[in-house]
């Protein structure tokens, strides 16, 4: 934990080995307090030299600032003590490790039992940002031990994502070839439900290829699955942009999607567990409601999401078949 306080601050990429990282630099009077971060939704290249890292695409861009949107993950650690050279350091260590600045400014700290409140002031990074301590979410490795650090900018009073979305149209399929949009749709998979009860169990998305309600084919990769879990895990955690539970969407929330899971067998998928105020005895699966950024694939006349935030669950007596496609392994 870094104290409460004022400090300047500073932001620099870190390219080692092929991977890349973010270290948020505080810094005192004697020394340099450095959080280090991740983003799961971006790669780069291996970068080894400072000119390399300067033609490479700009890191800055991946911090962003925009409110509900940006979010980077760190180990579950304390930060580390460097000392003053690092400030601002650009260069590449005798290790072949590539350092160059991304944003610098001024920070005030506010440290409570269980965030701690970040307002920044810089080039890149600004107004209030949360740093939370929360269990690991990925399972891939990406993030090592069983608890993590999420350091995101969460919405303003002026700024609702959920507004956003239902803003959005839905493109059609000439205007899109070649080109990431968004585009909305719901789709319908089998649900598990307590007939005597409010509660459900049902699988929000898996791996394969899905017909939704208004005849679009869409194709989910394992990543996609990866990625759509992590937002909705995010959502779940921060509260931005809830997952309500509806009937034959109404559009009427009256319910909540309250927890998650990512497995792995027979094919990737999410399974999510929820609760909806009055009779759920008459529904026989769910829908899922979605907003997705996706690339049609005239090749395989296919939507190929790449991204994505999940609305709600809608509960429906007539849910359309699953249309997963189950990916052959090769024999010996």
């Amino acid at each position: 934990m870094i104290p409460d306080g004022v400090y300047n601050y500073d932001v620099l990429g870190h390219w080692k080995n092929g991977d890349f990282r973010y270290e948020l630099q505080v810094h005192t009077n004697d020394k340099v307090l450095m959080l280090p971060f991740k983003h799961p939704l971006f790669q780069y290249e291996k970068i080894n030299t400072l000119q390399s890292a300067n033609e490479a695409r700009c890191p800055c861009e991946i911090v962003g600032d925009r409110d509900g949107v940006s979010r980077l993950f760190g180990s579950f650690s304390e930060a580390t003590e460097r000392v003053p050279a690092f400030k601002g350091f650009r260069g590449v260590t005798r290790e072949k490790e590539v350092y160059l600045p991304v944003d610098k400014g001024t920070v005030r700290i506010f440290n409570t039992e269980n965030t701690g409140e970040y307002w920044f002031k810089g080039d890149k990074m600004n107004g209030r940002w949360l740093l939370r301590d929360l269990p690991n979410i990925f399972d891939n490795n990406f993030i090592e031990g069983e608890r993590m650090q999420l350091f995101w900018k969460p919405e303003t009073r002026e700024t609702h994502m959920h507004q956003k979305l239902e803003n959005l149209k839905t493109m059609q399929s000439s205007q899109l070839t070649g080109e990431k949009v968004k585009i909305h749709s719901e789709f319908d998979t089998g649900i598990s439900i307590a007939s005597n009860s409010n509660d459900f169990e049902v699988t929000i998305a898996a791996e394969g290829t899905w017909i939704d309600k208004f005849g679009q084919k869409f194709t989910y990769t394992k990543d996609f699955i990866n990625t759509l879990f992590t937002n909705m895990n995010m959502q779940l955690m921060d509260g931005a942009i809830p997952i309500g539970v509806d009937k034959e969407h109404n559009k009427f929330d009256n319910g909540k999607i309250t927890q998650l899971q990512l497995l792995d067998e027979p094919i990737a998928h999410i399974k999510g567990r929820g609760f909806f105020n009055g009779p759920i005895a008459d529904a026989n699966g769910a829908s899922i409601d979605a907003e997705l950024d996706a690339v049609f694939v005239d090749q395989f006349k296919s939507w190929f999401p790449v991204n994505g935030i999940t609305k709600r669950v809608s509960l429906v007596a007539n849910p359309a078949c699953k249309v997963c496609i189950f990916t052959p392994k090769a024999s010996g």
